[in-house]
C-alpha cells in the first residue's frame, strides 16, 4: 500500500488535495484526538503503572544525653536519608478499538489511481496517508505536561494532587536550644503536577470526497470526516505497530514539560545543649547547600 492524495471539489471541479489541505486535516485531527485520547495518563494515589520516582531528604541524627560531658561529633549519630517513593502516574489504553471499511467502498475518502480511476482508500491506505505525520504531530504538541503549578495556558489540570514533590530538610527549623529536636522536619521545595493539553480547534481548508450508496461522489460533511479521522487515529495510537503512543518516566522520546528534580542538603552540623548541670545533649542537624540527587522526565514516544 502507499500514501494517497484525496480528491476534493473546488469550483465545481474535482482536484487532488494540496499539501496545505493535508496540513489542515492533520491540525484538525490533532485537536480532535487531544479531546478524545485513546492513550491516557492520570494521577493515582499509589501503585501507578509507570516507574516510581524517589524524593530524598536528610533528617537529623538521634540526640545523645550524658550526665557529665558532651558526646563528641564522632559519638553522635549522623544525619540520615529519608526516601519517599512516588508511584502516582498511571498509563492506560482504550480497549475494543477498530478501524475498517466495513466491507464497503462507500466509507473512505477517494483518490485517483495511476489509471485515472477514482477509488476509495483502504484502511491501510488511510494509515499510510495520515498516521505517521499525525502521530508525530500529536507527540510534538505534548498531549501531557509536567508543570510546577496547577495552572498552565492551553492545558487542564489532571489533578490538584502532585505526581511528584521535592522536599528537603528545613535547616532553619533545627536549633541547639531545641535538642532533642524532631529528626525529620521537611519543607516542600517544588510540587509537580500533571497537565493535559486542550488543543486548539482548527478548520479543514477542504473536505475529501467519498462514494455514496448510489455510487455517486459526495463531499463529506465536517462531522462525517471528523468521525472517520478520529476513529482512525484513536485506533492507530493504541494498536498500529511503530505508531503506538506510549508514555514513560525517562528513556528516549519527547520530553513533556518540566523536569522533576529531587534535591537534598549536602552537609550537616554538630550542635550541643546543656540542660542543668547533669544533662549534656548533642545532635547532628541537616545543613549545607541543595544538591541534585536525581532528575525525572515524563516522556512520550511512538512504538
Amino acid at each position: 500500500m502507499a500514501a494517497r492524495i484525496p480528491i476534493k471539489i473546488s469550483s465545481a471541479n474535482l482536484k487532488e488535495m494540496s499539501t496545505d489541505d493535508k496540513a489542515a486535516i492533520i491540525s484538525r485531527a490533532k485537536w480532535l484526538y487531544l479531546n478524545s485520547q485513546s492513550v491516557t495518563i492520570s494521577q493515582v494515589g499509589s501503585s501507578g503503572t509507570m516507574d516510581a520516582m524517589s524524593d530524598t531528604r536528610t533528617q537529623a541524627g538521634g540526640a545523645t544525653s550524658h550526665a557529665s560531658s558532651f558526646r563528641s561529633a564522632g559519638d553522635t549519630p549522623n544525619v540520615s536519608t529519608v526516601t519517599v517513593a512516588y508511584d502516582k502516574i498511571s498509563s492506560a489504553t482504550a480497549g475494543s478499538l477498530t478501524f475498517n471499511d466495513n466491507g464497503s467502498t462507500t466509507r473512505m475518502p477517494v483518490y485517483k489511481d495511476s489509471n485515472h480511476n477514482i477509488r476509495a482508500m483502504t484502511p491501510q491506505e488511510m494509515f499510510d496517508t495520515y498516521a505517521d505525520t499525525l502521530i508525530d504531530a500529536i507527540i510534538a504538541t505534548q498531549p501531557y505536561k509536567i508543570h510546577t503549578s496547577t495552572s498552565l495556558s492551553g492545558y487542564a489540570n489532571v489533578s490538584s494532587t502532585a505526581v511528584f514533590t521535592d522536599t528537603r530538610a528545613n535547616a532553619g527549623a533545627y536549633s541547639a536550644g531545641g535538642i532533642t529536636e524532631t529528626q525529620d522536619q521537611p519543607t516542600t521545595i517544588t510540587n509537580y503536577f500533571l497537565m493535559r493539553n486542550n488543543g486548539s480547534e482548527t478548520d479543514y481548508s477542504a473536505l475529501p470526497m467519498y462514494i455514496n450508496g448510489d455510487n455517486n461522489l459526495r463531499e463529506y460533511t465536517e462531522a462525517q470526516f471528523d468521525a472517520i479521522i478520529l476513529e482512525m487515529i484513536r485506533y492507530v495510537a493504541v494498536n498500529l505497530n511503530s505508531h503506538k503512543i506510549r508514555y514513560y518516566i525517562g528513556g528516549s522520546g519527547t520530553t513533556l514539560g518540566s523536569s522533576m528534580v529531587n534535591t537534598k542538603l549536602n552537609g550537616s552540623t554538630y550542635a550541643q545543649r546543656e540542660v542543668g548541670g547533669d544533662d549534656y545533649r548533642t545532635q547532628e542537624f541537616p545543613a549545607g547547600s541543595a544538591a541534585t540527587i536525581s532528575t525525572y522526565l515524563l516522556k512520550a514516544r511512538k512504538e
